[in-house]
C-alpha cells in the first residue's frame, strides 16, 4: 500500500486519505478534510508530521524536512505533533539514562488503523489510531493506544492517548504532547492559567542568549511575542496548574487575527510547557504543550513529585485537543486572558 507513488485508499464526502512512502522508507498518509490537510506517520511514533489549513502549513520552520527511522529525537525533529514519553520525558539530566523525550518519538508502532463515524447520517470525524506494546524486561511494560480525531472541517484535532499497565506492579509514567506551531506571525499568548510566579517557572539556565530580559522575574512578559527578537537558543517555561480549574487552555493570537488554540481536560495533564525558539534559521512557537510534568528529565521531575503512577492492571486516558480559527471568537477557550 505504501510506495513512493501516492495512491488514494479512502474517499468519502468529507474525507480522503492517500498513502505514500518517503524516500527514507517511512510510511505516511495524507488526510484531507474540509480546509485542512494532515500528514500522519502511522508507524513512526504516530506523529502528525504536518497540518495545513487553506494550503498553508501551521507547523514550525527550519527543522527536519523528512522523517526517518533509526534516528534520535533531534535528528528526526520535524513533526507538528510528537507523542513524548511514556517511561520518561524531557531533556535527560546528569542522573538520567533515558532518551531525549523518551521512547515514543522514535518508536515503531505495532498496528495502525483509521476509524470513521457518522451521526444522524452525517460524517462527524475521522480518527487516526494505533497501538504499541512496549516491553523491556526489568524496566517496564505497557500498552499505548493513541487516537487522533480530525473534525470534518479540518480545523480541529482531538487526541486521546490510552495507557494500560498489564503488569503486577505500579508503572511510573510521563507524557508530553510536543505541538509545534509556527513562530512567524505570532503576536500574543492568552491562557486560562495565570502567568505569575506561583504557576510559571522559567528555565533560567537556557536564557543566556535571549534578547528579552526580565521574563524569569516577570513571567507575564512571555505572553507578548516579539517577532524581531532572537529567542536563542530557546525559551522554556513550565506551567503547573494542578490547583487550577479544568480544562486548562491557551490561545495564540496571530497578527492577521487568526488563532491557534490548545486545550487539555485530563487531571493527569496538570502541567503544560511553553517552548519558543527563533533565529535566522528556524522558528517555533510551542505555546502550549500538554504534559504530566515539566521537561527536566525523569530524575529531576521525580524529585519534584511530578511523576504519575498507574496501578497494576490499570489504565488511564489522556485527553487534549488543538485547533485553528479565523478569529479569536473561534477558540473554545473560556477565561483565557
Amino acid at each position: 500500500m505504501f510506495s513512493e507513488q501516492e495512491q488514494l485508499i479512502l474517499e468519502s464526502p468529507s474525507f480522503s486519505a492517500s498513502a505514500f512512502r518517503y524516500r527514507s522508507g517511512v510510511e505516511a498518509l495524507r488526510i484531507r478534510a474540509g480546509r485542512g490537510e494532515f500528514i500522519w506517520l502511522p508507524y513512526l511514533g504516530q506523529q502528525v508530521w504536518d497540518w495545513s489549513v487553506d494550503g498553508k502549513s501551521l507547523k514550525f520552520e527550519g527543522f527536519v524536512e523528512e522523517p526517518s527511522y533509526g534516528k534520535n529525537f533531534l535528528q528526526n525533529y520535524g513533526g507538528f505533533l510528537i507523542h513524548c514519553g511514556m517511561t520518561a520525558m524531557g531533556n535527560p539530566g546528569p542522573r538520567d539514562t533515558h532518551l531525549h523525550h523518551g521512547e515514543l518519538p522514535v518508536a515503531r508502532f505495532d498496528e495502525a488503523w483509521i476509524e470513521t463515524g457518522t451521526e444522524d447520517g452525517r460524517e462527524e470525524g475521522l480518527s487516526l489510531c494505533g497501538h504499541i506494546h512496549w516491553k523491556v524486561p526489568f524496566v517496564a511494560e505497557y500498552h499505548c493506544t493513541p487516537s487522533l480525531r480530525i473534525s470534518a472541517d479540518g480545523l480541529r484535532l482531538r487526541a486521546e492517548v490510552c495507557l494500560e499497565n498489564p503488569t503486577s506492579r505500579d508503572l511510573e509514567y510521563m507524557y508530553l504532547a510536543h505541538i509545534n506551531f509556527a513562530f512567524v506571525g505570532a503576536e500574543k499568548i492568552l491562557s486560562t492559567v495565570p502567568f505569575d510566579a506561583a504557576h510559571v517557572t522559567v528555565r533560567e539556565e537556557i536564557l543566556p542568549g535571549l534578547a528579552l530580559p526580565g521574563q524569569a522575574a516577570n513571567p507575564a512578559l512571555i505572553q507578548r511575542i516579539d517577532g524581531d527578537a532572537a529567542y536563542e537558543p530557546e525559551l522554556v517555561a513550565i506551567l503547573n496548574h494542578g490547583d487550577a480549574a479544568m480544562p486548562a487552555g491557551s490561545v495564540l493570537v496571530n497578527k492577521d487575527g487568526s488563532v491557534r488554540w490548545v486545550r487539555q481536560d485530563s487531571p493527569e495533564l496538570d502541567h503544560h510547557v511553553i517552548w519558543i525558539t527563533h533565529n535566522r534559521d528556524r522558528g517555533a512557537c510551542g505555546f502550549h504543550l500538554p504534559a504530566t510534568a515539566g521537561p527536566t528529565g525523569f530524575a529531576s521531575e521525580k524529585a519534584l513529585g511530578n511523576l504519575k503512577r498507574l496501578p497494576a492492571g490499570g489504565s488511564v486516558t489522556l485527553r487534549y485537543e488543538c485547533g485553528f480559527g479565523d478569529r479569536l471568537g473561534d477558540a473554545p477557550i473560556a477565561g483565557a486572558h
